[in-house]
């Protein structure tokens, strides 16, 4: 024989206090578990979505698959293009992390800038300009999370103002998005100007988009032949997953600390639980006495239990949602976007209420033990 479910709703808000803070403390463990999720996806998701499998990068061998540090031959790109078969577009371009002046706000930032041909724009097809125009000698086009990895206003860095990159003011002409990749963080400028403006004659990597698994190892063939000009071909897949793993201490940390707190809860609840079944300790035995079973009381002490995890989590569902949204996330030179996406909240929820059930188990299990006789006479 089972208890009615609203006598498990009823014994909530006899004690609205604790069910209000065990409720609070549900909605912080799920917002959480949900900017955990949002910044371990985004993240990995980032790098990983700057990948393509018909692209692969011409590093310098000494650079250790570092584009920043690794220079090529200005020309690589022509060069390349006319001598392997299968190489439907070839890009020279730099890469290079700078300090960024914008005018009206003290100080310089640091910032990501490429420079690019034309070529780059067939390359790299996750770009699309969403406002201005292509830019020329003096100009620069930025991504859609330039102004929050510079620390700025959206308006700052609006087509129509200004850079001052490598001592010269650069205004800008366009903005462009490239959802998913780390390409919105970045500054692109055209790449003879800017060597001009950084004083190298050299790039610092060549991508190349190639037609067929073929064309991949007649590059890699190219590449061996060429011992004068010391390159090393990696797939765009293979660069990019490095770099999400470089990563993976800090996203073993966050969840390190998402778990910490997590059984941090976990205690509080097993407390609060607890605290409940010895104030209702007669209640409860009382009713064992007159029939019902062990497993009729647990169950009614999980329902009330996922009934205020389920609230609490809705709450800090809401707050993330409010808090993350669109929110950006800053590192090094770069910048990633944090999305509350339907993995988040399952983890988020699904893990408030996992938690919300092991934290009943104890008080469970001090019911199934009760003695009768001996919590009747309690005081």
């Amino acid at each position: 024989m089972g208890l009615p479910f609203d006598h498990a709703i009823r014994n909530l808000g006899r004690r609205p206090g604790r069910t209000t803070l065990t409720a609070l403390s549900s909605a912080m463990v799920a917002a959480l578990l949900v900017a955990t999720t949002a910044f371990v996806r985004g993240l990995s998701g980032t790098f990983a979505g700057a990948s393509d499998p018909h692209t692969a990068l011409l590093l310098s061998k000494v650079a250790e698959r570092d584009v920043v540090r690794s220079t090529t031959a200005a020309g690589l790109a022509s060069l390349v293009k006319a001598s392997v078969p299968g190489v439907e577009v070839a890009s020279d371009e730099i890469h290079m992390g700078t300090s960024i002046v914008v005018p009206g706000f003290e100080g310089e930032r640091a910032g990501f800038v490429r420079g690019v041909t034309p070529n780059a724009y067939e390359v790299h097809r996750a770009l699309t300009l969403s406002e201005g125009a292509l830019p020329g000698p003096g100009e620069v086009i930025v991504g859609r999370l330039v102004a929050r990895q510079l620390g700025v206003p959206e308006s700052a860095v609006a087509p129509g103002e200004t850079l001052v990159l490598e001592g010269a003011e650069q205004r800008i002409v366009g903005r462009f998005v490239a959802p998913g990749t780390t390409l919105e963080a970045e500054i692109w400028t055209p790449l003879d100007p800017l060597r001009g403006l950084a004083q190298r004659g050299d790039s610092s990597v060549v991508f190349v988009r190639l037609a067929d698994d073929t064309a991949r190892k007649r590059l890699r063939l190219f590449c061996d032949r060429r011992l004068d000009l010391e390159l090393e071909p990696v797939r765009s897949a293979e660069y990019y997953g490095e770099l999400v793993a470089y990563f993976v201490p800090i996203q073993r940390m966050a969840w390190m600390l998402a778990a910490l707190i997590g059984v941090a809860a976990l205690l509080g609840g097993a407390n609060a639980a607890a605290a409940s079944v010895q104030d209702r300790i007669k209640e409860l035995a009382a009713l064992r006495a007159i029939g019902f079973g062990t497993r009729a009381l647990a169950t009614s002490l999980l329902i009330e239990a996922l009934v205020v995890a389920a609230a609490g989590a809705v709450l800090g569902l809401l707050l993330a949602r409010v808090a993350l949204e669109g929110g950006a996330v800053r590192l090094a030179m770069s910048a990633f976007e944090l999305r509350v996406d339907p993995v988040a909240v399952l983890v988020g929820f699904g893990g408030t209420l996992v938690l919300a059930v092991a934290a009943v188990v104890p008080a469970a299990w001090r019911l199934a033990r009760l003695p009768i006789a001996a919590a009747l006479s309690e005081d």
